[in-house]
């Protein structure tokens, strides 16, 4: 590590990693809320983002979440797709959203 960055620095960047980590994971999940099948709605209120002090998670917890992911061969007349989890996360900027919460949190540091 350079010199130049004290120890100070280095958590604050830290920091604004951590939330720039956090604000990707809950823009995945939106996005993959409103992609995963409807029917009753409790597969998309079941979503989640688990952060710990390496990442952050996004994660559907409803009994039927995986196969409603995985089956492309389920039909969803109330809307919604297979790989919705997995198409939210290729489709939003995950490290555009990263890089620009490191910048704020370093500038406004």
């Amino acid at each position: 590590m350079p010199s130049s960055i004290n120890s100070a620095r280095l958590t604050e960047i830290e920091q604004a990693a951590q939330n720039g980590l956090t604000e990707a994971a809950r823009v995945a999940l939106a996005d993959a809320r409103s992609r995963a099948p409807k029917d009753t709605g409790k597969l998309r209120r079941s979503g989640r983002v688990i952060v710990d002090d390496v990442g952050a998670t996004v994660r559907f917890t409803a009994p039927h979440a995986y196969l409603q992911h995985e089956n492309l061969d389920y039909q969803h007349p109330d809307g919604g797709e297979p790989k919705y989890l997995e198409n939210a996360v290729l489709d939003v900027d995950l490290g555009q959203i990263l890089a620009d919460a490191i910048e704020r949190g370093v500038t406004d540091g």
